[in-house]
């Protein structure tokens, strides 16, 4: 199996309490050629996270769509890990274990949300894996 690490590097800032559409987070699952349809199996997202304000909870919903509308991942929730040496910092995982796909693009539109306050997505990485 090859394993494959896709991420999206832009911070998102003010992410609060809902899922906001202007907030969206388009992540290139790195299929070859560029224009193949994804397929594979996810098996770990990690949310980096900064400029914590009392959020502990991130929910994500990875969806085919930038509306949001039409989900791979539904709402998955994972306690926010902050860092050892700085509280404003920290990380949400998921681990997945689910084969997805898409039917004519190999980008997917990642939402975020806290349970309370708002943070910073510094980045978002899935690993994925094609047999």
């Amino acid at each position: 199996m090859s394993i494959t690490r896709a991420f999206n590097e832009t911070p998102v800032t003010g992410i609060g309490t809902s899922f906001d559409i202007n907030k969206v987070i388009e992540v290139d699952m790195g299929m070859f050629p560029c224009d193949a349809p994804y397929r594979g199996y996810m098996s770990l997202i990690l949310v980096q996270c900064s400029a914590i304000s009392s959020a502990t909870t991130v929910t994500i919903r990875i969806c085919r769509d930038s509306a949001g509308d039409e989900m791979i991942i539904t709402d998955t929730a994972s306690q926010l890990f902050t860092g050892v040496s700085t509280a404003t910092k920290g990380t949400a995982a998921f681990a997945l274990n689910a084969f997805a796909s898409l039917a004519s693009t190999d980008k997917v539109f990642v939402f975020l949300k806290s349970n309370a306050g708002t943070f910073t997505s510094d980045f978002v990485e899935i690993t994925w894996g094609a047999t």
